[in-house]
């Protein structure tokens, strides 16, 4: 007696446990109707409703409906086939292994009904249901698809039908749900509107009961057919073009023997990402830009991955890597180095070309954490200076009144300068913005102490920067640099801690101290003095520490200090 080399029943019951999950199961019927040439998809999922605010929803049955050209009646009979396929093997589209779509079918559901019409006319109907297929393997029956037949369309449908050549898939006897259906909805949206943006915005229209998928550009460059089409689009940079040997088996004769990979990468539009957590704001989330921090890549326009490519060389992806964008485009004739699977679930590169392209994205990746970087150092810089900063009060008071009460000789450098004069052109310069009033407190808080400190910020690795005025000092702290950055973040985590605020004051009057004394050591040389290197710095550094030294117990006295 002669067996069945394959166990209908058992077989298909291994094939559900496929590597499919429910977003590209349904992107392979989605793949179907765009190579069918459907300019319209629409998707109804029907469900049961939760009778709470909690509770599940389970799917009762999931109808896609497209416009494309239809199948004749040899075709539909054997379009649930495992194996076959019109284009079996083909590059040229988005499909090629005639197995996609009844998988992920069974991967969902028991039960898969098409129909079809490949012009006006009657629709046939074929079918597979896995349960009946079980019944017949117990009877040792082989179990087949059957002819089409003439039917009307699905009832219950709440979408129009094609009114010429079309396609419906309907899953029903859904029991592979593991969330609630209306977070499915949800996620299909996000989910179908970047695997297949480029369709969208070709013309392409998907709809999910009745609302339409917008377009989801992970570089943020094209704001056409998405839900913010008015939003600035993101600086795109110059693309970089990889010529990759194609495998031997995908050679044809005579034929080109490599292909060309493109890498596109972006930097998010300033709009987007105005200061350090911009990535938590609702602006953000809504944007999906939180799901941001990988690379998405493409076949043949398709998108068949996005995220954290596995085993990536180099520093690991962070969340400040969301404000940057990256699409990897190849040919199909590359699925191989591009290990894309039959399903076109997952792209992962093989590790000589995942090296490659770390190789090649790393430059413009780090010129972008380099600008995202800076520009939240500016916003954090100015949001300090507009903080301690009221009226004339610059947030430096305690050390400046300090220096004031603390009795020291006349500053060298700046003798015979005129005081008053000196002092309003700087408020001139400082203040070009302020009014007449705000300038002229300014010129006497400057002639009135010795030294004033203002909080600014400008590129540059210099730290501060004093003016002699002819008996007084102004100093400019620039907060922008590093030193100050991480001072003014210490101050802020202590700002935030129960009883610690003192302790973060007397941080920042010690700092205050210590760049006046430098100033003050500075400023003792007299102007055109000739001293060798050796002598400057070591009377510098003796100079900065004495004058350090009273100052800081001119303060200790202040703070009640029995050893000051």
């Amino acid at each position: 007696m002669t067996v069945l080399l394959v166990d209908n029943a058992l077989a298909l019951k291994s094939m559900r446990s496929s590597d499919f999950d429910a977003y590209s199961a349904f992107g392979e019927v989605v793949d179907n109707s765009i190579q069918a040439g459907a300019k319209n998809i629409s998707i109804q999922v029907d469900f049961q409703p939760r009778t709470g605010k909690k509770g599940f929803e389970p799917i009762q049955r999931i109808a896609f409906v497209d416009d494309g050209h239809g199948m004749d009646a040899e075709v539909l009979h054997r379009c649930l086939q495992l194996g076959y396929s019109t284009r079996y093997n083909d590059r040229m589209g988005i499909g090629r292994f005639g197995v996609g779509m009844t998988l992920g079918a069974i991967n969902q559901c028991k039960r898969v009904e098409v129909f079809s019409r490949a012009a006006p006319g009657d629709w046939r109907h074929v079918y597979i249901d896995l349960a009946e297929i079980e019944e017949r393997s117990g009877r040792n029956e082989v179990a087949g698809i059957a002819e089409p037949v003439i039917a009307k369309g699905p009832a219950g449908l709440k979408m129009d039908l094609p009114l010429a050549a079309g396609t419906i898939v309907v899953w029903s006897h859904y029991d592979n749900q593991h969330n609630s259906a209306s977070t499915m909805v949800q996620e299909m949206h996000k989910w179908i509107g970047r695997t297949f943006r480029k369709f969208i915005w070709q013309g392409l229209r998907i709809s999910i009961n009745g609302k339409t998928v917008h377009a989801i550009d992970p570089l943020y460059v094209t704001t056409k057919s998405t839900a913010f089409p008015e939003d600035p689009s993101a600086e795109v940079f110059d693309p970089i073009e990889l010529s990759y040997p194609i495998p031997l088996d995908d050679l044809k004769p005579g034929g080109a023997t490599e292909s060309v990979i493109t890498i596109r990468m972006s930097l998010l539009p300033p709009e987007l990402r105005p200061v350090s957590g911009s990535g938590r704001s609702p602006e953000a989330t809504a944007r999906h830009i939180p799901d941001n921090e990988g690379i998405s890549i493409l076949r043949n326009g398709r998108e068949v991955f996005y995220g954290h490519i596995p085993y990536w060389p180099g520093a690991a992806f962070e969340d400040i890597d969301r404000w940057w964008g990256c699409e990897i485009s190849f040919d199909a004739v590359l699925d191989k180095v591009f290990m894309v699977k039959n399903i076109k679930r997952g792209a992962v590169p093989i590790p000589e070309l995942k090296e490659l392209l770390a190789k090649q994205i790393q430059p413009t990746r780090k010129t972008c954490l380099d600008r995202v970087r800076t520009a939240w150092a500016t916003v954090r810089a100015q949001s300090e200076i507009e903080h301690d900063k009221t009226a004339v009060n610059s947030g430096h008071g305690d050390a400046e009144r300090i220096a004031k009460d603390t009795k020291s000789a006349k500053t060298q450098i700046d003798k015979g300068k005129d005081l008053a004069k000196e002092a309003k052109l700087l408020v001139e310069r400082l203040e070009a913005d302020a009014t007449a009033r705000e300038r002229s407190a300014w010129e006497t808080k400057f002639k009135s102490q010795p030294f004033t400190i203002r909080d600014r910020a400008w590129k540059g690795s210099t730290f501060f920067d004093p003016h002699f005025l002819g008996g007084s000092a102004v100093l400019e702290f620039n907060i922008q640099h590093v030193f100050f950055e991480i001072l003014n973040e210490i101050r802020r985590a202590i700002d935030d801690e129960e009883n610690v605020q003192d302790n973060a004051h007397r941080i920042k009057t010690l700092i205050d101290l210590l760049l006046i004394s430098f100033a003050k050591a500075e400023g003792m040389f007299e102007p055109g003095l000739e001293m060798t290197t050796e002598d400057f710095v070591e009377q510098l550094r003796s100079n900065w520490g004495n004058h350090l030294q009273s100052y800081v117990k001119t303060w200790m006295k202040e703070q009640g200090y029995s050893n000051a």
